[in-house]
Protein backbone atom coordinates (compact mmCIF):
# COMPACT_ATOMS: atom_id res chain seq x y z
CA UNK A 1 0.00 0.00 0.00
CA UNK A 2 1.32 3.44 -0.87
CA UNK A 3 2.03 5.97 1.84
CA UNK A 4 0.48 9.44 1.63
CA UNK A 5 3.87 10.82 0.53
CA UNK A 6 4.17 8.30 -2.32
CA UNK A 7 0.61 9.08 -3.45
CA UNK A 8 1.42 12.81 -3.44
CA UNK A 9 4.60 12.19 -5.48
CA UNK A 10 2.69 10.11 -8.06
CA UNK A 11 0.06 12.83 -8.49
CA UNK A 12 2.77 15.51 -8.81
CA UNK A 13 4.73 13.53 -11.44
CA UNK A 14 1.56 12.74 -13.40
CA UNK A 15 0.64 16.44 -13.47
CA UNK A 16 4.14 17.38 -14.68
CA UNK A 17 4.00 14.79 -17.48
CA UNK A 18 0.50 15.86 -18.52
CA UNK A 19 1.64 19.51 -18.64
CA UNK A 20 4.69 18.56 -20.79
CA UNK A 21 2.51 16.57 -23.21
CA UNK A 22 0.18 19.56 -23.58
CA UNK A 23 3.09 22.00 -24.06
CA UNK A 24 5.04 19.96 -26.58
CA UNK A 25 1.92 19.13 -28.55
CA UNK A 26 1.58 16.58 -31.30
CA UNK A 27 3.62 16.35 -34.45
CA UNK A 28 2.21 14.97 -37.72
CA UNK A 29 4.25 12.11 -39.14
CA UNK A 30 3.91 9.70 -42.05
CA UNK A 31 2.81 6.28 -40.92
CA UNK A 32 2.88 3.23 -43.14
CA UNK A 33 3.44 2.75 -46.88
CA UNK A 34 0.04 4.28 -47.75
CA UNK A 35 1.23 7.71 -46.67
CA UNK A 36 -1.21 7.93 -43.77
CA UNK A 37 -0.70 10.93 -41.51
CA UNK A 38 -1.25 10.76 -37.79
CA UNK A 39 -0.51 12.93 -34.76
CA UNK A 40 2.29 11.58 -32.63
CA UNK A 41 3.63 12.86 -29.32
CA UNK A 42 7.42 12.39 -29.03
CA UNK A 43 7.36 12.52 -25.22
CA UNK A 44 5.01 9.52 -25.04
CA UNK A 45 7.43 7.46 -27.16
CA UNK A 46 10.14 7.88 -24.50
CA UNK A 47 7.97 7.53 -21.41
CA UNK A 48 8.44 4.26 -19.51
CA UNK A 49 6.58 3.21 -16.40
CA UNK A 50 6.57 0.06 -14.32
CA UNK A 51 5.32 -1.77 -11.29
CA UNK A 52 6.67 -4.19 -8.75
CA UNK A 53 5.31 -6.62 -6.18
CA UNK A 54 6.67 -8.98 -3.53
CA UNK A 55 5.84 -12.67 -3.86
CA UNK A 56 6.23 -15.10 -0.95
CA UNK A 57 7.93 -18.36 -1.89
CA UNK A 58 5.95 -20.46 0.60
CA UNK A 59 2.29 -21.34 0.85
CA UNK A 60 0.70 -22.26 4.12
CA UNK A 61 -0.80 -25.70 4.50
CA UNK A 62 -4.54 -25.76 5.17
CA UNK A 63 -6.06 -27.87 7.93
CA UNK A 64 -7.53 -30.23 5.35
CA UNK A 65 -4.12 -30.61 3.64
CA UNK A 66 -2.50 -31.59 6.93
CA UNK A 67 -5.01 -34.35 7.78
CA UNK A 68 -3.67 -37.90 7.79
CA UNK A 69 -5.33 -41.30 8.13
CA UNK A 70 -4.43 -43.23 11.27
CA UNK A 71 -5.66 -46.12 13.37
CA UNK A 72 -7.83 -45.13 16.39
CA UNK A 73 -5.41 -46.78 18.81
CA UNK A 74 -2.30 -45.08 17.41
CA UNK A 75 -0.77 -42.16 19.28
CA UNK A 76 -1.47 -38.57 18.36
CA UNK A 77 1.06 -37.16 15.94
CA UNK A 78 2.78 -34.03 17.14
CA UNK A 79 2.34 -31.01 14.88
CA UNK A 80 4.84 -28.21 14.70
CA UNK A 81 4.04 -24.66 13.76
CA UNK A 82 5.64 -23.92 10.42
CA UNK A 83 7.17 -20.48 9.99
CA UNK A 84 6.64 -18.58 6.80
CA UNK A 85 9.69 -18.60 4.55
CA UNK A 86 11.87 -15.53 4.94
CA UNK A 87 12.61 -15.52 1.23
CA UNK A 88 10.54 -13.31 -1.04
CA UNK A 89 10.81 -12.63 -4.74
CA UNK A 90 10.51 -9.13 -6.19
CA UNK A 91 8.69 -9.19 -9.53
CA UNK A 92 9.02 -6.05 -11.67
CA UNK A 93 7.74 -5.17 -15.12
CA UNK A 94 8.27 -2.12 -17.31
CA UNK A 95 5.88 -0.67 -19.89
CA UNK A 96 6.22 1.91 -22.63
CA UNK A 97 4.43 2.98 -25.80
CA UNK A 98 6.82 0.99 -28.00
CA UNK A 99 8.56 -1.10 -25.34
CA UNK A 100 7.38 -3.95 -23.13
CA UNK A 101 9.82 -5.45 -20.62
CA UNK A 102 9.09 -9.01 -19.48
CA UNK A 103 8.82 -9.82 -15.79
CA UNK A 104 12.10 -9.84 -13.89
CA UNK A 105 12.52 -11.63 -10.59
CA UNK A 106 15.09 -11.10 -7.87
CA UNK A 107 15.32 -12.87 -4.51
CA UNK A 108 15.14 -10.70 -1.43
CA UNK A 109 15.65 -11.91 2.14
CA UNK A 110 13.57 -10.44 4.90
CA UNK A 111 15.50 -9.63 8.06
CA UNK A 112 14.05 -10.99 11.29
CA UNK A 113 13.00 -8.22 13.70
CA UNK A 114 13.30 -10.36 16.87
Amino acid sequence: MLSDEHKRQRVEISQILLHRCQQEGDETVDVGPGGDHRAKNKLLEHLITGDETLLHLSTQETKRDSMTWKHPSSSVTKKFKVQESDTKVMATRGFGLTWNDPFRYSAKRRECQC
